[in-house]
C-alpha cells in the first residue's frame, strides 16, 4: 500500500513546544474493532488538553483533522486518511471520578467505566451507559443512548477544543441534542464532561445495570465484531427488477 508524504518533520519543526506523539503513516486498523483500514498520514496523541490546543492552534488550516475513539463503530477506507488523525489516549483523557451526585469523565473514558464509577458512588441514572460500547467523546457527539435513556438526560456540561486551539464549554442546551446527534460544530474535539445522576440504593443500581447488560446480550450479537446494533434490511424492488 502506497504511503502518504511524511509531513511529521515539518510539523515538529513548527511546534517546538509539542509534547504529544506524532507518527507518520500509522495504520489505523489496530485502532478499530474490525481491524481493517489503511494508515493515517499523521496520527497525533496529545499529552493533555493544553497540548491538544497547542497542536490545533499551530496546525496548518489546509490539513483535514479526524478524531477516533475506541473504534467500536468505525470503518477506515483501505486508502487511509490524508491529514491528521487525533486519538485521545485513556492515560491522558480517561479519568473518571464521582463527587456527590456528579460524575466527571475524560472523553477517552469508556461509557461502561463511567457507569461503573457512578455505581461505586451509589449514583443512579447513568446505568444505560453500561451497555454502550464506546467512549464519552462519542456519546457527546451522537447523544448516545440505550434502554430508554440518552446522554442529554444526564449531561451537565462538556468541554472541548476548537480548530483554532481555543477551549470551549458547552451546557446541555448548548449541545443542541437531537436523536443520536448533537448540534455542536464538528470541528470541536470534546475533552471532558460532567454528568448528574441521583443517589440510589446500590442494589437498585446493580439490578438496573444487570438489566441493561441482559438486554444488550439478547438484542445484539455482542460476541461478534459489529458496530453495535446490527440489522438486516430487505430493500423493496420493482416488479421485474
Amino acid at each position: 500500500m502506497a504511503a502518504f508524504p511524511d509531513i511529521t518533520p515539518d510539523l515538529k519543526a513548527a511546534m517546538h513546544g509539542l509534547r504529544g506523539r506524532l507518527l507518520a503513516n500509522q495504520s489505523l486498523a489496530e485502532l478499530t474493532w474490525f481491524r481493517v483500514g489503511g494508515p493515517a498520514q499523521v496520527l497525533f496523541t496529545p499529552s493533555d488538553e493544553d497540548d491538544l490546543g497547542y497542536f490545533l492552534k499551530n496546525l496548518p488550516r489546509e490539513l483535514p483533522v479526524y478524531v477516533v475513539g475506541v473504534g467500536s463503530n468505525l470503518i477506515v477506507r483501505d486508502g487511509g486518511l490524508p491529514g491528521v488523525v487525533i486519538r485521545l489516549s485513556p492515560r491522558a483523557f480517561g479519568e473518571t471520578r464521582a463527587e456527590g451526585e456528579i460524575v466527571s469523565a475524560g472523553t477517552a473514558a469508556l461509557d461502561k467505566r463511567v457507569a461503573e464509577t457512578a455505581a461505586a458512588a451509589n449514583i443512579g441514572g447513568l446505568e444505560f451507559l453500561f451497555g454502550i460500547p464506546g467512549t464519552i467523546g462519542g456519546a457527546l457527539r451522537m447523544n448516545a443512548g440505550a434502554n430508554g435513556s440518552e446522554t442529554k438526560d444526564v449531561l451537565i456540561e462538556a468541554t472541548g477544543i476548537g480548530r483554532d486551539g481555543t477551549k470551549h464549554a458547552f451546557t446541555n442546551a448548548d449541545m443542541k441534542f437531537v436523536y443520536r446527534n448533537s448540534g455542536v460544530d464538528p470541528a470541536i474535539i470534546f475533552t471532558a464532561a460532567r454528568f448528574r445522576g441521583t443517589m440510589a440504593a446500590p442494589e437498585a443500581i446493580r439490578a438496573r445495570m444487570d438489566e441493561v447488560q441482559s438486554h444488550r446480550e439478547t438484542a445484539q450479537p455482542i460476541r461478534e465484531k459489529t458496530g453495535g446494533s446490527t440489522s438486516r434490511i430487505r430493500l423493496a424492488t420493482a416488479p421485474g427488477s
